[in-house]
């Protein structure tokens, strides 16, 4: 299978400059911990295991802390996509499942050409909530958007939790 080529687009500075941005960083990091369903758990589990199964390249885990520009160049020398289990720790998946839906999310990136920006991780999540069980909407949008605007705002990967925005 041909690796896709999809140009990464920069499509917003690095820091959310919007007022959506700012708002949805404070949703996480003001939000109280929220605990999924066993059958929310159920049906992210599932979804992250077929969405790892479709990705048609090779998975390598790794250690170190590689960042969205590093994997592509990886992924474009060795045909591999090169995926961080660095900071793996989660309050609701288990380690190795939360690796693979790191592997899920980035394989994302690569597909819909988004960038690490807000924009494109808020691509990345749209990307997915299409191939995802409604119920588990909200789970995506705390792991993928509130904790990227949150992450951008602050400089520093937040704590680890779930947070149910208003209208999930």
């Amino acid at each position: 299978m041909a690796i896709p080529t999809a140009t990464v687009r920069a499509t917003e500075p690095a820091l959310p400059t919007g007022p959506i941005a700012h708002r949805l960083a404070r949703v996480f990091i003001d939000g109280t911990p929220q605990v999924p369903t066993d059958r929310e758990l159920a049906l992210l589990n599932a979804w992250i295991d077929a969405e790892f199964r479709a990705i048609p390249v090779m998975v390598r885990f790794t250690s170190a802390d590689i960042d969205l520009s590093a994997m592509l160049q990886h992924l474009g020398v060795h045909g591999e996509l090169l995926i961080s289990i660095a900071h793996n720790d989660h309050p609701f998946v288990e380690g190795f499942q939360n690796a693979k839906f790191r592997a899920v999310h980035d394989w994302h990136h690569v597909i819909t050409g988004a960038d690490s920006t807000f924009a494109g991780e808020f691509a990345a999540y749209e990307h997915a909530v299409q191939r995802a069980p409604i119920e588990i909407h909200w789970i995506l949008f705390s792991e993928i958007v509130l904790q990227a605007a949150a992450c951008i705002a602050t400089g520093t990967f937040q704590p680890q939790k779930l947070v149910r925005a208003p209208g999930f």
